[in-house]
């Protein structure tokens, strides 16, 4: 195939976002006087969105701390997002060669987009302070969609705005969310080992469920493309 896109998911993907999400997580905690479920646990709710993550953290304090008053949903997405920008990004890293893969994938004429599920304005927030602002050509969020991945709408949009069929572009990510959106939309997944697959490891993930294309990180996806690799 003749790749003329890469679609790139961001939490995990292209940066190591849990330190500060658990961060926001530990705040709360100590906030409402509810157990810190530390930060391997909530490592292992990351992968559909925060409110996904939100709903599996208050099912986890349902079990850790039966009896005691839980927050709604909606409150406790206030409250993490007003802890997460009290905290900043300064916990955020670029995963290393990220940024220069996708210069060269840009240089080589290869369209680049952003899928994420994160939200518009924190998302664009963090493009900006990490460095990676500039570097797509099209932009999905969790605002722009109201189905996220792991189903094909976010997909479906960036092939749309960058004008490439599903049979031109690949999509990088870190769990199995990224994979099945890939599949659903009709795009090779392209997934990597350094992010967030809900506790369980996204090599022996993928090999169960007939994704073959693993990749150590995303600067050795990004090589794979730029070699012309054959992706199955």
């Amino acid at each position: 195939m003749t790749v003329k896109a890469v679609f790139f998911d961001l939490d995990g993907t292209l940066v190591d976002s849990l330190p500060a999400l658990y961060e926001g997580v530990r705040r709360l905690s100590v906030e409402i006087d509810l157990p810190d479920p530390g930060r391997e646990r909530v490592g292992d709710m990351i992968g559909a969105g925060i409110r996904v993550l939100v709903g599996r953290l208050i099912a986890w304090w349902r079990e850790a701390a039966p009896g005691h008053a839980l927050p709604e949903v909606d409150d406790a997405l206030r409250s993490l997002a007003s802890h997460w920008a009290d905290a900043g990004t300064a916990a955020i890293c670029v995963y290393p060669g990220t940024i220069e893969g996708i210069r060269a994938l840009r240089e080589a004429g290869i369209k680049t987009a952003l899928v994420t599920n994160k939200v518009r304005d924190l998302t664009l927030e963090l493009l900006q302070e990490k460095g990676l602002a500039g570097l797509f050509d099209a932009i999905v969020t969790g605002s722009d969609c109201e189905r996220l991945k792991p189903y094909p709408d976010m997909i479906e949009r960036a092939l749309l705005l960058t004008g490439v069929t599903s049979a031109c572009a690949v999509m990088v990510g870190d769990s199995r969310n990224d994979a099945m959106a890939a599949r659903a939309a009709g795009v090779h997944a392209l997934l990597v080992e350094t992010g967030y697959n809900e506790g369980e490891p996204l090599a022996t993930w993928a090999t169960a469920n007939g994704f073959f294309n693993v990749f150590d990180d995303t600067a050795a996806a990004c090589r794979a493309v730029l070699q012309k690799e054959e992706f199955r």
